[in-house]
This record gives C-alpha cells, structure tokens and sequence, in this order.
C-alpha cells in the first residue's frame, strides 16, 4: 500500500513539474508573437479595406457603362 501512494506521489509531482515547465514556455511563446499577431491583425484589416473599396469601384464603373451603353443605343 506505502508502494502505490509513493508510485502515485511521485506521478503527481512529475505531472506538476511538467505541467509547470511546458505552461512557463507556452507564455513566453504568446508574449513573444503578440506584437506580430497585432501587426498582422493591422495589415488583414487594410487589405480587407482595399477589397470593399475595389470591390464598390467596380460596381460603380459597371452601373456606369451599362448606363453609357443605354444611352449610346437611343
């Protein structure tokens, strides 16, 4: 019985350390990329700025030639 607790103490106090080392690399990891993370966050949303505006002016200058063709064939 002192055999399995010593066995079952000893687990725990390696799944602990592990758990304590791997989470200490994991933060240093986020505290690392958050920069890049915002930077790229910052680039995604002007180029999904350009794409609405590309995307509008082509909807402008296709109502407008449609309307330039209409009025041609009057």
């Amino acid at each position: 019985m002192k055999i399995g607790n010593l066995l079952k103490s000893s687990k725990a106090k390696m799944g602990a350390g592990v758990a304590l080392i791997g989470g200490s690399s994991f933060v240093a990891q986020a505290e690392d990329y958050t920069a890049q993370i915002g930077t790229a966050a910052t680039d995604g949303n002007a180029n999904m700025l350009a794409v609405i505006g590309a995307v509008i002016a082509l909807a402008i200058i296709g109502f407008g030639v449609g309307r330039m063709l209409g009025w041609f064939g009057r």
